[in-house]
């Protein structure tokens, strides 16, 4: 009988690299993304207006081209449980139009947790004179699966900032946010990120899932996009820092609610707290902080 489940993982490649790829931000490319979720925000849009800024969750396109491993054997028994579990994005600029910007990532720890392994992979992107643009911390979990010797890490995560907001309180505000039965194929055809459990009824039932689900980026975009506009009047270039769990689906067809928790000034700058619900009032996004600067 076959053997059934991820399986055993090790963390002999943590330190190892992805391929490395360069990318251009055309006023198409950045149109491209902001429409992937549906943000007509002009500073995507208005081109007569000056060189376009970049959602910053276009970071992510840039990651899935760039994921791979090729030293790194592939294993198809444990791919079908893997899972985005959170981000961290740190921008040390707005990515803008006619940036030339390379990402490349690496595996930077794989450990043991009661769900399964989770696996922290690092990625970096920089302009065409060599500066860092950003890094792109995007951690996943193995459902399911067992590690096999010691766990292993050459960084963590960074500190976020705690919320202020004491548990319970009513948020400062809150948007409801369709999404609409097409948003996984736009979303996947615009950000050119593609999973069929985010477009196929078929594959999304066979993987075990209720139906359709929205790219966990996507989601997460959106969250981003709405705090944009409901606390930094659209100034999308102000945003220097993402971070965000995620937690409960959101199927295709239904509605998010995003909630701001807290929106405190800092020095240069602000810390806005957030988190997003799904239909069901479960948390799609739980422990959300951007920092902007001013």
């Amino acid at each position: 009988m076959a053997e059934t489940g991820p399986g055993a993982l090790t963390a002999e490649h943590v330190g190892q690299q992805t391929i490395a790829r360069s990318f251009h931000l055309t006023p198409r490319l950045i149109m491209a993304y902001a429409a992937s979720i549906k943000d007509s925000n002009p500073r995507f849009f208005d081109d007569l207006s000056g060189p376009l800024t970049a959602h910053p969750f276009l970071a992510f396109t840039f990651q899935w081209a760039t994921r791979f491993s090729p030293q790194i054997p592939p294993n198809p028994r444990a791919a079908p449980y893997g899972v985005h579990a959170a981000t961290d994005l740190r921008l040390a600029r707005p990515m803008v139009e006619n940036d030339l910007i390379t990402m490349q990532g690496q595996l930077m720890s794989t450990r043991a947790i009661r769900p399964g392994v989770i696996n922290l992979s690092r990625y970096t992107m920089t302009d065409a004179a060599g500066a860092t643009v950003g890094v792109l911390d995007q951690t996943g979990i193995t459902r399911g699966a067992t590690l096999e010797g010691e766990p292993k890490a050459l960084a963590d995560l960074p500190d976020v900032p705690m919320n202020p907001a004491p548990a319970g309180a009513e948020p400062l505000w809150q948007s409801q946010i369709g999404i609409t039965p097409d948003a996984g194929q736009i979303y996947t055809e615009c950000a050119d990120i593609y999973n069929p459990i985010h477009t196929e009824r078929r594959v999304a039932k066979a993987a075990g899932l209720p139906d359709v689900i929205l790219h966990g980026s996507a989601t997460q975009a959106i969250a981003c996009s709405a705090i944009v506009d409901g606390c930094l009047g659209g100034a999308v270039e102000q945003v220097r820092r993402f971070v965000g769990a995620l937690r409960a689906m959101v199927v295709l067809g239904s509605t998010i609610t995003v909630r701001c928790l807290a929106d405190n000034e800092v020095s240069g700058g602000r810390d806005i707290y957030f988190d997003v619900l799904n239909a069901d009032g479960e948390p799609a996004v739980a422990g959300g902080y951007i920092r902007a600067a001013v």
